[in-house]
């Protein structure tokens, strides 16, 4: 499989994004899954930037994979602790929406979320691999 050329759908899946995290900024909302599906979507957007604009057009073995998927993993429990701070930030209450130890015990995830990731790496690989095969 080849790592596509960066274009301009990355730019507009980008800016949509953006418009999510303000919609969600603006909520009274302490609920961990939303900011957690909102962490590990910034650092997939962030990765497909770097790789796309860095390596587009080479092939990815398992390897290359398992090293993106973990650093999607890892990159999203660290972007999920930065905007919960960033939410507390806004906010400002008397009692934070998410409490430091909420954040700190987000961060203490990062080296799970950082072998899920290389597991998840890896699988959409060999999935990607299956699909192509099977069209032949």
């Amino acid at each position: 499989m080849a790592i596509p050329v960066y274009t301009s759908r990355l730019r507009l899946i980008a800016l949509i994004y953006g418009g999510l995290l303000l919609l969600w900024t603006s909520l009274e909302d302490n609920s961990v899954l939303p900011v957690a599906i909102l962490g590990v979507g910034l650092a997939l957007i962030l990765i497909a930037f770097w790789i796309t604009r860095r390596f587009s057009r080479r092939n990815l073995n398992n390897i290359s994979a398992a090293l993106i998927g973990a650093a999607v993993g890892a990159l999203g429990a660290l972007m999920t602790a930065l905007l919960m701070l960033i939410k507390v930030g806004l906010h400002s209450h008397l009692y934070p929406d998410y409490p430091f130890g909420l954040i700190g015990e987000m961060l203490l995830r990062l080296p799970l979320w950082g072998i899920a990731g290389a597991f998840a790496g890896i699988g959409l690989l060999l999935a990607w691999k299956a699909l192509q095969a099977e069209k032949s």
